[in-house]
């Protein structure tokens, strides 16, 4: 019987683990429509005058932007497909969103009781 009641117990737990790390995922894709200020500069194009062409880069993500706006192969200010991923600010997001999902968890788990 305590095998069987640790057996679903796992299973509630794995359950629980690819729920939180579905949905981090997702609001971590989600998070690309937010583009933050940066002080990060590109170089768009290289005729005329050096500051002409050295214009501030677009970036995506948040909290940490870890998609980033490429000069050479992009379209100047948009982010797409093409663009610069940075994988250490992707995990760095997926960790921050994974945390405040097991957070929103466990305040819902308190409220259900309270109730």
């Amino acid at each position: 019987m305590l095998g069987h009641l640790g057996a679903f117990s796992a299973f509630e737990a794995m359950t629980k683990a690819i729920l939180v790390a579905a949905v981090a995922l997702l609001l971590t894709c989600a998070s690309v429509v937010m583009h933050p200020a940066t002080d990060e500069r590109a170089m768009y194009g290289f005729e005329g005058p050096l500051e002409q062409n050295w214009l501030p880069r677009v970036v995506a993500g948040w909290p940490a932007p870890f998609l980033a706006d490429s000069g050479e192969t992009s379209v100047p200010h948009q982010i797409g497909p093409e663009d610069h991923f940075r994988p250490g600010p992707f995990l760095a997001d997926l960790g921050f969103w994974a945390l405040v999902v097991l957070g929103v968890m466990r305040v819902w788990r308190l409220v259900r009781r309270r109730a």
